[in-house]
């Protein structure tokens, strides 16, 4: 059987369609020749994000998203329908979150799943959906700080050079004073360069005269040590002569002959207060003393 030439062209046409419309669904992420599940999630914003994007498990591709929806009822929030591929075996749970991330530094965005224990999904179930905070976002937010301490900075500045060319007189007077002081110094110098030299040779000399080994200093502190040390030996030898004779005098017993001598006097004179106060002790009525009746006693 010969096909005619136009049924030829129709066929040619019709499998030309049917590859193009595969092809472009394909490339935007729909499966014809099989079902993977589905699931859906909700963002506020989903910018950078299209159909036949990455949906990422531990950086490993899982799946594509297929569509992009507006609610009108929930805020005109966007939900996204996205599969899983069947041959990946990812189980996900109701604990898993679908987190929007970056996934290149053009702008461009992927799903990126966090899978946690718990019960699981069923083909059609919506999952919680988070946002990762936008590359640009964080710039901005770290070269905020940066942009006031430069313009501070700038104005720190501004008002610096105010101020010089405000008291740019004031600066040019002290730096003339500052010229004159110098030339000054220089003059004086010069004048009584003949006294500084002579100064200069004199604290050499004297110096050294300190580093002579005969008469310099060092020979002058071991002197010194050596006096001392003669010092205390005569205090240590006029010690040692009076421990001597107070020694001689316990061995030959004049020590202990004066010592109960003086405490036989001393017992005298205690006996003879507490029998006759009187002698010691004169007390009168009238303010006046009274007169000792027994001057044989005194």
């Amino acid at each position: 059987m010969r096909l005619s030439k136009e049924v030829k062209i129709g066929l040619f046409i019709t499998t030309t369609l049917v590859v193009f419309y595969m092809g472009f669904s394909f490339l935007k992420g729909r499966t014809i020749f099989k079902h993977d599940p589905t699931y859906y999630t909700i963002y506020e914003d989903v910018k950078g994000l299209s159909t036949g994007g990455s949906v990422l498990l531990n950086g490993l591709q899982v799946g594509k998203v297929r569509t992009l929806d507006i609610l009108p009822s929930q805020n005109y929030g966007i939900r996204v329908t996205f599969t899983i591929d069947k041959g990946k075996n990812v189980k996900l749970t109701d604990a898993t979150v679908a987190k929007l991330v970056n996934n290149s530094l053009i702008g461009g965005k992927a799903i990126e799943l966090s899978v946690k224990e718990g019960n699981s999904l069923q083909n059609g179930d919506t999952i919680l959906g988070q946002v990762e905070q936008d590359l640009e976002k964080i710039l901005a937010a770290h070269s905020l700080p940066i942009l006031q301490d430069v313009k501070d900075i700038t104005v720190l500045t501004n008002q610096f050079m105010t101020q010089l060319v405000e008291n740019s007189g004031q600066i040019n007077a002290v730096c003339t004073n500052l010229v004159m002081a110098v030339q000054e110094l220089r003059q004086a110098v010069t004048t009584n360069q003949t006294a500084l030299n002579t100064i200069g040779r004199n604290l050499a000399e004297a110096s050294s005269a300190f580093a002579d080994n005969e008469i310099g200093w060092r020979p002058l502190l071991a002197r010194l040590h050596q006096l001392t040390g003669e010092v205390e030996n005569m205090k240590m030898k006029n010690m040692a002569t009076k421990l001597d004779n107070i020694l001689d005098r316990l061995a030959d017993g004049t020590l202990y002959n004066d010592l109960n001598q003086s405490l036989a006097d001393l017992d005298k004179l205690l006996v003879d207060i507490r029998t006759n106060p009187s002698r010691y002790v004169s007390l009168s009525l009238f303010g006046r003393n009274t007169v000792d009746k027994n001057p044989k006693d005194k």
